[in-house]
């Protein structure tokens, strides 16, 4: 698999991941498939721009698009968003190496925390943030890590 950072005219890329995400697992977004398929070339563009969007390629499919993350800055750090990986690409270690992009951008950015929302019972989830070092906040739903 390849770990690729999208650039902003690469908008069509992070659309079609995207929209896959909330397709297949729409419980796990803070959005809906039905507002995302409204947004235009404009909206798409946008969020291609802002913070930092990486993707998973694999190159068996043609390079085709399998899995995502985003990050933003937020008040209280870099906020981590939108992890998903296709199920039939799940337990491949892509989890980890798109939060490990994540976490070394931000680590390069000089950034000092990385903050995620992860629902409570999602526990496959969980115990990948605390592999990689995330440490449960005040809050149930977040957890938070200190770039090194």
């Amino acid at each position: 698999m390849e770990i690729h950072q999208v650039a902003p005219d690469e908008w069509r890329l992070w659309r079609d991941i995207r929209l896959e995400a909330l397709s297949s697992d729409p419980e796990e977004f803070g959005s809906t498939l039905a507002v995302e398929q409204e947004y235009g070339e404009t909206e798409w563009r946008e969020r291609a721009t802002e913070g930092l969007k990486v993707v998973a390629l694999d190159p068996e499919l043609g390079s085709e698009p399998v899995a995502l993350v985003a990050a933003t800055a937020k008040p209280e750090g870099l906020y981590l968003y939108s992890m998903w990986v296709r199920p039939s690409h799940r337990g491949r270690g892509l989890g980890e190496a798109l939060v490990g992009a994540v976490l070394k951008w931000a680590a390069g950015e000089g950034w000092k925390v990385v903050t995620l929302r992860v629902w409570v019972d999602n526990l496959v989830a969980r115990r990948l943030y605390e592999r990689l070092g995330f440490v449960q906040a005040e809050d149930p739903e977040y957890m938070s890590y200190r770039v090194s």
